[in-house]
């Protein structure tokens, strides 16, 4: 543009467009397309209903118990409706635990610090756990049978002691699997953790109260069925009951925790195809240049 047409009034307009036209507009360039998910939500287990099956078993186990005390006192470990009901329950706990660790893998990768869940891991653990108490019971016996022989030997309470500790780690192994893996997807450790402690603590307070003269009350003119019945709900009734509320209170927080991570992915996932509908389309290729001959 010549110094003459820009001194002329209509040469104004032109100018400030030309200038509008050259200078830099940090809008014009397109932003990169970063997505929030690179893959789909994983395909997740619903384990509400083994939740609640097994809320509603051990509620079940605790009835059975005491009704099997009230019309054969002394013979729960013969009674097949106390087994099977147990024996369910076991069931329900390993299913839950195995496909909540499937979904806890499937949403939370491994770390440096913290490893990936396995179900196979967690069902050896609780198969440990529910073999341990059992092992205590033969552990006991034998070492009854040797005291009958020799009240004097002290390996016996060695070995019966370090049986019991090992029981003892063996129960206490999967809920300690659970407590850290709750940590790893960001569910609250304390509930989870209270999960094994509690019932622990229950324990504790029952036999505290029956050695403070419960079993002498109720003895005092021989057991009635009544009595029994009576003295089974406040030794075993209660930390069963406890048990059973904590295990429904770790389950729900760390079925929650795992529900709230995939509802985040699959928002995360639709957001990200929203995004990438909404990118512009691609400009024309340039035409291919062919090499001179």
């Amino acid at each position: 543009m010549s110094a003459a047409q820009a001194a002329s009034p209509d040469a104004a307009p032109a100018l400030a467009a030309s200038t509008a036209r050259s200078s830099f507009d940090p809008s014009d360039v397109t932003a990169p397309f970063t997505p929030l998910r690179v893959e789909p939500p994983p395909r997740i287990y619903a384990t509400w209903w083994l939740r609640y099956l097994l809320l509603l078993t051990q509620l079940v186990g605790i009835v059975v118990v005491l009704s099997a005390e009230y019309v054969q006192p002394g013979r729960l470990s013969h009674s097949s409706s106390v087994l099977t009901t147990y024996a369910l329950a076991a069931a329900l706990l390993v299913c839950w635990s195995a496909l909540a660790m499937t979904d806890a893998g499937r949403l939370v990768p491994a770390t440096a610090y913290h490893r990936s869940s396995s179900a196979l891991v967690a069902v050896v653990l609780w198969l440990g756990a529910f073999a341990a108490p059992l092992g205590v019971f033969r552990a006991v016996a034998w070492a009854r049978d040797r005291f009958a022989d020799n009240p004097d030997d002290a390996a016996v309470v060695v070995a019966t002691t370090f049986a019991v500790l090992v029981a003892f780690l063996l129960v206490w192994l999967p809920f300690h699997y659970h407590t850290g893996q709750a940590q790893r997807i960001g569910a609250p450790q304390r509930v989870v953790a209270g999960w094994f402690w509690l019932p622990i603590v229950a324990t504790v307070g029952v036999v505290m109260v029956s050695a403070l003269g419960l079993n002498d009350s109720l003895s005092q003119d021989g057991w009635t069925p009544g009595e029994r019945t009576l003295h089974l709900a406040v030794v075993f009734g209660a930390p069963a009951l406890v048990f059973a509320l904590s295990t429904w209170r770790a389950t729900t927080v760390f079925d929650e925790v795992i529900d709230l991570r995939w509802r985040r992915w699959r928002k995360d996932w639709e957001q990200t195809l929203a995004a990438m509908a909404a990118q512009p389309a691609p400009g024309p290729e340039a035409p291919a240049r062919l090499p001179d001959a």
